[in-house]
């Protein structure tokens, strides 16, 4: 509260006296400004309590001298606060001395009973702290002088004071000179202090403007890499538009050219053209999706779907495939049928779980096999797939590389080299936008287990199978 009172009275005085904000905010002499219009108010503010309770004790002590001087003080200092047309700097210098004036006339008057030594030596420490170290050294030597000159007047005796009737002018001697000396030190020490302060801010500001440069320059490499990456997604995207037409054209040619049946060689030749023009479809598909991943613009599209029929589509789509190459496809299913409705994106589970298919099908040589296991987790509404192959299997230093894009697990294997090696990282992609996880365990020579999950909401089956059945 006393902090929400003192920001609006010191804001209030601002807005009243117009003292300009422009300076800049990191400056040191900004700071010395904005701290002696804090000086200022706070002291017209604790100055005029001090005031009343001094000229109260005054007149009851019948020292009208003294209620005069701190009456004359007390309008100066409120001329100066109330002054709208008065400059920030005039200010500081009537401040200063009329501080000075009350100071000198309280010594002279009450000698070492008043406070004027205490607000001699508060008023340097406050010129240091606004207005600099040069300000407050000359503030120390006028204080000085004027100590010299009462002592030179006490010790010829030209004039009798109040306060040297009965001191001595040795005393008066050692009492001035140490509060000269402790002004010095004062004024030293903070002007020390500020400087030291200044260096830091100065650090500090340059830091931030460092900061704020290498910001700038993050956003703009990001709005950089933006756009290229738009543009790269806009030319894949056109790129797979301008190929898969004429490989259409391509595959449909093919296909009619099998009904002709001119020979065995000739429809060997036509299946290389689909089958090798499939491959190249494939592969544009991949970069295609996996440059939309990158991007951030493929999300998953949840909907009801039967997943028992898409897996056991799959792989009937794989099994011609597996009788050429001579593999054992099998599909092993734990789903109860009452719960084979689930709510996920049938496109992206289906490209996982053939992903892994082809993948499977790529390692393993003839005679070997290959397990597709569906399992359902009713706990935690979660189906897992697994497949398993007895293929040439993965080294333990290469697993953690695998689901990376563009990585292939075996170079020198030449029957597994087509494809673009983003078939996996698109894998662990989907997998993840499905609110699942993807594995791999596998032994060298003795085959590989990969493995996803994906969240089936089956806290919902029945209101999925109802709107399944609907369509």
């Amino acid at each position: 509260m006393l902090k929400q009172l003192w920001l609006s009275y010191f804001n209030w005085y601002l807005k009243f006296s117009g003292l300009s904000r422009k300076t800049k905010a990191s400056s040191l002499f900004y700071f010395r400004n904005k701290l002696f219009v804090s000086i200022f108010i706070l002291t017209v503010v604790l100055g005029f309590f001090a005031y009343l309770a001094s000229a109260i004790v005054a007149i009851s002590l019948n020292k009208w001298l003294v209620v005069f001087i701190d009456t004359a003080g007390m309008l100066v200092l409120f001329f100066i606060f109330l002054n709208k047309k008065m400059g920030l700097t005039t200010k500081k210098r009537l401040f200063s001395i009329n501080f000075f004036a009350l100071s000198f006339a309280l010594i002279l008057e009450l000698g070492f009973n008043s406070n004027g030594t205490i607000m001699l030596s508060m008023l340097c420490v406050f010129v240091t702290l606004y207005s600099g170290r040069k300000a407050g050294i000359n503030t120390v030597l006028i204080t000085a002088t004027f100590y010299g000159l009462v002592l030179l007047i006490s010790y010829f005796e030209w004039i009798i004071f109040n306060f040297n009737r009965n001191t001595p002018i040795e005393v008066i001697f050692i009492v001035f000179t140490n509060n000269i000396m402790f002004n010095f030190l004062m004024v030293f020490s903070v002007s020390f202090l500020i400087d030291q302060l200044n260096r830091a801010l100065i650090k500090e500001t340059n830091l931030q403007e460092k900061l704020i440069k290498k910001h700038k320059n993050v956003v703009k490499a990001k709005g950089e890499a933006e756009r290229s990456n738009k543009l790269k997604t806009a030319f894949l995207a056109n790129m797979s538009h301008e190929i898969r037409t004429p490989m259409y054209g391509i595959l449909g040619c093919a296909e009619l050219l099998k009904d002709y049946n001119i020979d065995s060689e000739f429809n060997e030749y036509v299946k290389v053209i689909q089958d090798n023009g499939n491959k190249l479809l494939d592969v544009i598909s991949d970069i295609v999706n996996y440059s939309k991943l990158e991007s951030g613009l493929l999300t998953a599209n949840l909907a009801p779907f039967n997943i028992m029929h898409s897996v056991e589509d799959i792989v009937k789509e794989f099994t011609p495939i597996a009788k050429e190459k001579g593999v054992y496809l099998n599909l092993n299913n734990d789903i109860p049928k009452r719960n084979n409705i689930v709510v996920s994106d049938v496109e992206k589970f289906t490209t996982i779980l053939k992903h892994l298919i082809a993948n499977a099908l790529k390692y393993t040589n003839k005679d070997g096999s290959i397990l597709v296991n569906c399992v359902l987790d009713y706990e935690s509404s979660i189906v897992k797939f697994s497949v398993e192959d007895t293929g040439i299997g993965i080294s333990k230093d290469k697993l953690s590389d695998i689901f990376a894009p563009f990585y292939r697990i075996d170079h020198s294997n030449d029957d597994a080299i087509h494809g673009a090696g983003i078939g996996l990282a698109i894998s662990k992609a989907y997998s993840n936008l499905l609110e699942g996880e993807i594995g791999v365990e596998s032994i060298v020579d003795y085959g590989s287990v990969f493995w996803f999950t994906i969240s089936t909401n089956l806290q919902s089956t029945e209101k999925a199978k109802a709107l399944y059945l609907t369509k």
